[in-house]
């Protein structure tokens, strides 16, 4: 069976998931609190909520993914701080831009020594998972790279032509994150469910395995024959056959 590469994948996955929501929900959230208590306030806000999220990471046990040094992980600290020490509020416009250059770097740096932060989600999901899902899944992290680096670009012209972390800035900056970010996790379903033809036993999973029987390429022969003998091996029924 395949397995992950490097150190604690599951806190791994936990660091990046926690850097998706921040740039999820952090537009919003901080044009709310910028109307509501400033600049300052809300950096020194920020500033401490991410430094205390970075300490416990580092106490749990600073696993990185490969993107670069230990202390990459604290650089989105540097702009709050800067707001709260100058009352800026651009600086705090420009955290998504740089929350999706180091999930860029994150994904890009998993890529070393043959792994990916997909292969590792997988098999956290799904121990059982074969290594013949590697080059897919290292494919899929380089493409969702490539969208990070698209929408870190955008999210930076958006700052620095915004006067600061104001409504229309939040509503323009939260479309980027969301909008692409859903459609490629979309895509990525689909594609995937083409690509492997493994189904589970969901409503939408029956609809695309009537679709895209997995008997009809070779790929799918494949993942239902392993499934099939991964199942046997450890003492459960066949999967449906349809």
């Amino acid at each position: 069976m395949a397995s992950g590469t490097g150190a604690r994948p599951p806190l791994v996955l936990a660091l990046v998931g926690a850097g998706v929501l921040v740039a999820l929900a952090y537009p919003l959230a901080a044009a709310w609190a910028v109307a509501a208590w400033g600049a300052r306030v809300t950096g020194a806000a920020v500033f401490g909520l991410g430094l205390a999220s970075f300490a416990l990471s580092l106490r749990a046990g600073g696993a990185r993914l490969r993107s670069g040094p230990g202390w990459a992980g604290a650089l989105p600290l540097a702009l709050p701080a800067l707001a709260a020490a100058t009352g800026d509020v651009r600086f705090l416009a420009l955290v998504p831009a740089l929350v999706e250059a180091l999930l860029c770097a994150a994904f890009l740096g998993s890529l070393a020594g043959g792994g990916s932060i997909l292969q590792r989600a997988a098999l956290v999901l799904e121990p059982y998972a074969p290594d013949f899902i590697g080059p897919y899944c290292r494919k899929a992290t380089l493409a969702f790279a490539a969208l990070f680096a698209v929408q870190a670009a955008v999210l930076l012209a958006l700052a620095l032509a915004a006067a600061g972390a104001g409504t229309s800035w939040a509503r323009n900056a939260s479309f980027v994150v969301w909008g692409p970010t859903l459609a490629a996790t979309a895509l990525e379903f689909l594609v995937r469910k083409a690509w492997f033809r493994h189904y589970g036993n969901g409503p939408v999973d029956r609809v695309l395995r009537a679709l895209m029987p997995p008997e009809h390429t070779a790929r799918g022969r494949r993942s239902l024959a392993y499934i099939q003998e991964k199942r046997g091996e450890l003492g459960l029924p066949p999967p449906p056959s349809r």
